[in-house]
């Protein structure tokens, strides 16, 4: 089996890892002209971006979507419970595993990217160890000011909004595919010692591609729907 270091990813440090890549694309592509760099935030040891995942360029910024698909969902009674609960699958992106935090803005998403619709403020995260939601993790959020009611496969994603309220944004809208894998192997932002800031990641995005992808084999896989509308000259074949 090969191994490969980062990739798509420069910087002074460098780390093993096993076959990772899977081949999602068919026939011959064309990215976008001018690609671009991954946002600091993403910048982070052993993260791995899959080739297919939802992105939004803009700037020559590439800014990943990042959801997270409800396992459940109760409602609090607004009483004797004052909270909601999703229960959330976590997002796993190589060695990086990501989260909602307290005090962001959640919302569920819509038909399409572009869709408006509750936040809410998220009071609390907390691991599920027992029970059918074993394993995933719980949300909280205030039952007076809550988001609209997810169900099993919804997905959940984090808001523009800066206050609880309706007819609120998704804060990344997605705009194409990412063409390559990304991988910071332990190259990381936040370590001094290897960074000051010498650290980048690229990438190409793809918005045409009529030879057809297998978008049920990428990370857009959960959001598949709302990639058809917001990319639709990417053909999405289903396996």
């Amino acid at each position: 089996m090969p191994n490969f270091s980062s990739f798509n990813a420069y910087g002074s440090n460098s780390k093993n890892i096993g076959q990772s890549h899977i081949p999602v694309w068919l026939g011959t592509v064309t990215p976008v002209p001018v690609g671009g760099t991954l946002v600091s935030a993403f910048l982070k040891k052993g993260l791995l971006l899959g080739a297919g995942f939802p992105v939004a360029l803009a700037n020559k910024e590439i800014t990943p979507f990042i959801g997270w698909v409800v396992k459940a969902f109760t409602a609090g009674d607004g009483t004797t419970v004052t909270t909601d609960s999703i229960f959330i699958h976590p997002t796993v992106l190589g060695d990086v595993k990501m989260l909602p935090a307290v005090g962001d803005f959640i919302m569920k998403v819509g038909s399409s990217f572009s869709a408006t619709g509750k936040a809410a403020e998220v009071t609390a995260v907390d691991l599920v160890t027992e029970g059918d939601n074993a394993g995933t993790y719980e949300v909280k959020v205030a039952h007076s000011a809550t988001v609209d009611t997810p169900s099993a496969g919804s997905v959940i994603a984090i808001s523009s909004a800066v206050a609880a309220g309706s007819s609120k944004s998704l804060k990344v809208q997605p705009n194409g595919y990412l063409y390559n894998d990304i991988y910071l192997g332990d190259l990381d932002d936040s370590d001094a010692a290897i960074s000051a800031k010498t650290i980048a990641a690229t990438g190409a995005v793809v918005k045409f591609h009529a030879e057809g992808l297998l978008v049920e084999l990428t990370p857009a896989s959960a959001v598949k729907s709302q990639m058809a509308a917001a990319v639709p000259n990417v053909l999405q074949v289903l396996v």
